[in-house]
């Protein structure tokens, strides 16, 4: 079953060789013996099939109702939950690196890290043929 498994993923990767024009970072929720920790990884290949790698002893990667890339991995510790993003062409280093310090700090909003990445499900629906619903600029405008 854990042949058939890996089987499975390298297909999945084969899948998503899907290569961005900046690095990708992954946005971490950390659950460790010690509490709760926000981190991050940059995947400077830019490339989605990098982003299906895992050293926790169970993965699963999906695509939410926003059309972002998520993970969640369970480890002998607790759990941990990844949002991966990748850069907007037009980010400096410099929004870059206050995007890292805010996660870092646990201070990162939706609002920052939209501001500076965009979503990866796009991409990835076009592999597997679904679509992902866009907010109407009507709907977000009334509330």
């Amino acid at each position: 079953m854990y042949d058939l498994n890996h089987d499975y993923l390298e297909d999945e990767r084969v899948n998503l060789n899907i290569q961005m024009s900046q690095p990708i970072i992954c946005i971490a929720d950390l659950g460790r013996w010690n509490g709760r920790f926000s981190g991050y990884k940059e995947i400077p290949s830019g490339n989605i099939r990098d982003c299906l790698y895992s050293d926790t002893d169970w993965t699963e990667w999906y695509v939410d109702h926003r059309g972002d890339l998520k993970a969640d991995g369970i480890h002998h510790d607790g759990t941990n939950h990844y949002l991966y993003r990748v850069y907007k062409d037009e980010a400096s280093e410099s929004q870059r690196d206050a995007l890292k310090q805010k996660i870092f700090d646990n201070k990162a909003t939706r609002a920052d890290i939209t501001r500076v990445t965009r979503r990866l499900g796009d991409e990835i629906a076009k592999v597997y043929g679904f679509e992902i619903p866009r907010k109407s600029k009507s709907r977000e405008t009334a509330r």
